[in-house]
């Protein structure tokens, strides 16, 4: 099928589609009035449900197979993100970070197919309170014992383990994969991911303590916690990894942490069914809602209004060309013959780039929605809740942005050569690149100094973001998009640096809006068309979409209705003409 039809999925049936008739996947505005801990609840049952589904085995976790990538991209997760969090930590971090091992540690495979299984949930806890995005720096330590245990311990509240979901709300047995200072013989020996039992699915284990944190805005709710360790004692084994002591501790340590480049790419594939259940949602309203119209008395849906088709037509247009580009960076990414930081660069582009998209389409898409766009139960606010935490999870978007560019101006790596040189997205990026480059070679410190600081990073993510501008157009390009679609994306991503387009004589912002108008005109007859082959509609529960799902929703609200009595007269209105009424 071609990427210009059905990008949400291009006719794949994900095997939890089954699932969307079950109550227990039925979202229909309702569910928003659960307790936190009912929601948390509901997600390790559908988290549970869609991971038998998928029947992982160890070489889709090893060598990243479609059926990893396609448990990320799954469209089920517009409808609950928190359980594709449950389901990405699990399987991509803690048995990604496991399961390599397992060819020299036979002992471990009782405990790996129980992962496999879902039937403990695994956890990975590398970053700490008083230590996000400086991981390296970790305190919690690990002490290597004269009999081969380990004592795990958490120094001070700042060291307390941030974020992972560790509570016995699942119901389910935990294992942790947590990240600690290696220390043998009072000796820093490095950073270690080492094995940890966290719950037995009834209470916490012995010398485990969490405190969960209060929900994200505007979020499905997740058990997110702080966690520390009190002198657990680890048995001999719990060490992933080798003890020895750490020659390079960095390329140790990044190495460790590998699978968070892998997760950064797989969480962002998840930007499609957002966008596309966002889209599919305001598009299909605008066709309903109607306003008056110019002639006395009639009536016009909003969708007439240049302003409202824009977002609508500049989201399905992204959502086209990005899927585009998965398909080429997937690829990439999994090349064992690349570079380790080349494909971490090409994570951390995609990422960047569907993000920007998702995050500013969204926003815009809410507001074409007016009041309704407000409210969780009509997806669209909630999808861009969820992104806010992708933006986030697995490496924030500046700070990996500042690492690709700072490393490729250092000339370490060079990132695939573009394809087409005439494309004015590739102008755009060698003209920001020469001014970059210029930058940094009149700089007398080196990428630690206060003059990079304060010159270069302020360019790396905006950079990152119009290389994946010119990589996706690309792709879309070279997988055949439909080329209206392929002409407005290009038109987008101009409009988003539209004074460098003026300052170097390439196109006035007059052109730049003709260039976005022609291309909308060109999609615009067949709008209805493309909602319906975004094949969004089973995943879109917003009661908005019809007046049908709308009437069942106020049905169901909480009614307060009854018979008390008025407060008595508030108001008395005065017997002179010239005085108003008077407040008593």
């Amino acid at each position: 099928m071609p990427v210009s039809q059905s990008t949400m999925t291009q006719g794949k049936t994900f095997p939890s589609k089954p699932f969307l008739q079950l109550p227990l996947f039925r979202d229909d505005g309702i569910t928003e009035q659960y307790s936190v801990r009912e929601s948390i609840k509901r997600s390790y049952a559908r988290a549970s449900i869609i991971a038998r589904a998928y029947e992982f085995t160890l070489d889709d976790i090893l060598h990243m197979s479609d059926k990893l990538w396609d448990l990320h991209a799954d469209p089920v997760s517009s409808i609950d993100a928190a359980t594709t969090t449950i389901l990405t930590i699990h399987y991509n971090l803690a048995l990604g970070t496991l399961a390599p091992l397992l060819s020299t540690r036979p002992d471990l495979a009782a405990l790996t197919q129980k992962l496999l299984n879902f039937e403990i949930v695994g956890q990975f806890m590398l970053t700490e309170v008083e230590h996000g995005l400086d991981a390296r720096q970790i305190e919690t330590t690990a002490t290597l014992l004269p009999d081969g245990s380990l004592d795990l311990n958490t120094p001070h509240p700042g060291a307390a383990k941030y974020m992972p979901p560790v509570t016995t709300i699942s119901a389910m047995p935990t294992i942790g994969v947590v990240f600690a200072r290696l220390i043998v013989e009072g000796k820093f020996y490095g950073i270690r991911p080492v094995l940890v039992s966290l719950t037995d699915g009834k209470g916490m284990c012995k010398g485990v303590s969490s405190r969960m944190v209060p929900p994200r805005s505007g979020s499905k709710p997740l058990d997110h916690s702080m966690t520390t360790f009190d002198h657990v004692r680890l048995p001999p084994g719990s060490v992933i990894g080798s003890l020895e002591e750490s020659v390079d501790v960095r390329g140790d340590f990044l190495k460790s942490i590998w699978r968070i480049s892998t997760g950064g790419l797989a969480l962002s594939l998840g930007t499609v069914s957002f966008l596309s259940v966002g889209v599919y949602i305001a598009g299909k309203y605008s066709f309903r809602r109607m306003v008056s119209g110019p002639a006395k008395g009639s009536k016009m849906p909003i969708i007439g209004f240049r302003t409202q088709q824009l977002p609508i037509l500049h989201g399905l247009a992204q959502i086209h060309v990005l899927q585009a580009l998965s398909k080429v960076a997937i690829p990439l990414f999994r090349n064992q013959n690349l570079h380790m930081f080349v494909r971490h660069g090409i994570s951390t582009i995609f990422k960047a780039t569907a993000l920007q998209h998702c995050q500013s389409t969204l926003l815009a898409l809410e507001e074409r929605c007016g009041a309704q766009g407000l409210f969780g139960y009509n997806q669209i606010v909630r999808g861009h809740a969820d992104m806010r935490g992708v933006c986030i999870a697995e490496g924030d978007i500046l700070t990996i942005s500042i690492r690709l560019i700072s490393e490729l101006l250092q000339g370490k790596y060079r990132l695939p050569e573009p394809k087409y040189p005439d494309c004015l997205l590739y102008k755009h990026e060698q003209g920001l690149w020469k001014e970059a480059r210029d930058r940094f070679s009149k700089l007398s410190g080196n990428h630690r100094s206060e003059e990079f600081n304060n010159t270069i990073l302020p360019l790396c993510r905006p950079l990152v973001e119009f290389i994946g501008h010119r990589m996706a157009y690309e792709a879309a390009v070279d997988l055949g998009v439909n080329p209206p679609l392929v002409e407005l994306y290009e038109a987008g991503a101009i409009k988003l640096d539209s004074s460098w387009y003026v300052e170097n004589g390439l196109m006035s912002r007059a052109e730049q809006y003709d260039l976005e108008s022609a291309a909308a005109d060109k999609v615009l007859p067949d709008l209805e068309r493309f909602l319906d082959d975004l094949e969004a509609a089973e995943y879109a529960t917003a009661p908005i979409l019809s007046e049908e799902r709308w009437n069942g929703f106020v049905s169901g609200l909480p009614q307060f209705v009854g018979n008390s009595q008025p407060l008595g007269e508030l108001w008395v209105a005065s017997s002179k003409k010239d005085e108003t009424c008077v407040i008593v």
